[in-house]
């Protein structure tokens, strides 16, 4: 049995409902405009419905369990100096051991190659803005893993990883939602 969308307020129906069991509101008659607000919400769910499920963000976290074991294999002691390390910090965080820069560079160039294929993969399938928001990702991945390496490197004070961390994170973000309001998708009208 097909499932349908109460274009008021949003809610999965059987296909033969006459009306919601949510708002009340009579299948197949318009929709006033103060419930305009559900029809980008309606038409969302329509296109996922047509288009089929994203499968990708369980793969994401078959990469990251891939990712992790990868630089187990290549740094086998990696488990044991993080937990020498977090059990340093007693009276809170302290700073990251040197020995630690490179497991960790690689981690994150493994999921920064990740979120490029997926934001790639995404966009191919119209998924514009989840695609962009992707990309956005693993360019901070990218970032962060070159900010590890540069503290490792000693061109980045210990002091300054932290902030640039957040920065980088922060800048994920902006960078995401911008791509993500004004980027081209098929359902937009």
């Amino acid at each position: 049995m097909c499932m349908i969308y109460c274009p008021q307020c949003g809610k999965e129906l059987q296909d033969d409902a006459a009306f919601c069991d949510r708002c009340g509101h009579k299948m197949g008659e318009p929709v006033g405009p103060s419930e305009g607000r559900w029809r980008g919400r309606y038409a969302a769910r329509v296109e996922r419905a047509t288009r089929g499920p994203d499968y990708l963000d369980g793969v994401g976290f078959g990469v990251f369990l891939i990712a992790v074991a990868w630089v187990y294999l290549q740094y086998p002691w990696v488990g044991t100096e993080l937990v020498a390390w977090f059990r340093t910090w007693v009276n809170g965080p302290t700073y990251l051991p040197v020995i630690l820069v490179e497991p960790i560079f690689l981690f994150f160039i493994i999921m920064g190659g990740w979120g490029l294929a997926e934001g790639g993969l995404r966009m191919i399938s119209g998924r514009i803005s989840r695609g962009l928001g992707n990309i956005v990702g693993a360019l901070g991945n990218f970032a962060i893993a070159y900010l590890i390496r540069g503290y490792g490197q000693g061109l980045i004070g210990a002091s300054g990883l932290l902030p640039g961390f957040v920065i980088i994170i922060g800048a994920s973000i902006v960078l995401s939602a911008i791509l993500g309001s004004f980027a081209w998708s098929p359902r937009r009208d």
